[in-house]
């Protein structure tokens, strides 16, 4: 018996009649188990009885790519970087239909969290349970709520992700969501740097060669493209995703983040050169939002 050759019991035999007096072995569920030889009998038992197996904590941080997520769940010995590659070539079964330019069709839809996976979880199954999760909390729990949602699923994802990448304080990401629906139904392109980083890290693991900054060649350029770019470009949390589905009214146009994680708003673009001005004054002060060109 493993128990026995692992030196956590005396007695492979005593133990297994133990288990079968007390009616355990009837309901032993398979796994793997954190044992040690200071655990009694029938503490291991009560452990294989209820279930309790070994498992590897992975948390996701809100506004990861899916890249970063791919790299977070191999250091943790669960997958390799080919398998992942294989698994997200194609959407799973329920995602949205790539849009045309989409390069990785599961980035937004792996729900940030902290997730308990079985020791000896595949590079499936652990997908797998970021899709699922993220189809519960945030499709079923808050864009199938809404009787009238501002976007489609896919685009109200996307848009999410946005905010995400560019607020720092929970309270500002209504009115940054706002801005972009102003901006959105003005025709005005979004000018997201968030997008543009994006585009030139999609670029970087391409190992193409191109125009870098605000020249990068991609659609996810929202300086260059006007409207939403093709997917999401990072997986949102429920506080990006909550402001994506219901923006705040406001009459702004433009805004720019401050070093300290502030943002201030503008309605005309005077405005916004105004804080785009006091903010260069300042030193190594490095203001990011629409508007720059």
């Amino acid at each position: 018996m493993a128990l026995r050759q692992a030196h956590l019991i005396r007695s492979a035999l005593w133990f297994a009649l133990f288990s079968r007096l007390s009616g355990a072995s009837r309901s032993l569920k398979s796994g793997v188990y954190r044992l040690t030889a200071a655990d009694s009998p029938a503490k291991m038992l009560t452990q294989m009885v209820k279930g309790e197996v070994a498992v590897i904590r992975v948390t996701i941080p809100e506004g990861w790519t899916t890249a970063q997520v791919v790299a977070r769940l191999v250091q943790a010995h669960i997958g390799t970087p080919a398998e992942y590659r294989r698994l997200l070539s194609q959407p799973s079964p329920g995602m949205p239909a790539p849009a045309k330019g989409t390069q990785d069709p599961w980035e937004g839809y792996l729900y940030p969290a902290t997730y308990a996976f079985p020791w000896g979880e595949t590079a499936s199954g652990a997908l797998q349970l970021m899709w699922k999760t993220f189809q519960k909390q945030a499709i079923q729990g808050l864009y199938r709520q809404d009787p009238h949602p501002p976007l489609p699923l896919p685009q109200w994802v996307t848009l999410a992700s946005i905010v995400q990448a560019e607020v720092a304080r929970p309270e500002d990401a209504p009115l940054v969501a706002g801005v972009f629906m102003n901006r959105l139904k003005s025709g005005i392109p979004l000018q997201s740097d968030a997008t543009v980083r994006y585009a030139e890290e999609l670029l970087a693991r391409s190992g193409e060669k191109g125009a870098s900054g605000l020249q990068v060649d991609s659609p996810y350029n929202t300086y260059l493209h006007k409207g939403l770019p093709p997917s999401p470009i990072d997986n949102p949390g429920l506080v990006a995703l909550k402001a994506a589905l219901h923006p705040a009214q406001v009459p702004y146009l433009y805004f720019v983040s401050t070093p300290d994680g502030r943002i201030l708003f503008a309605t005309t673009y005077q405005e916004q050169l105004k804080h785009l001005n006091a903010l260069r004054s300042q030193p190594r002060s490095a203001p990011s939002g629409q508007g720059k060109s």
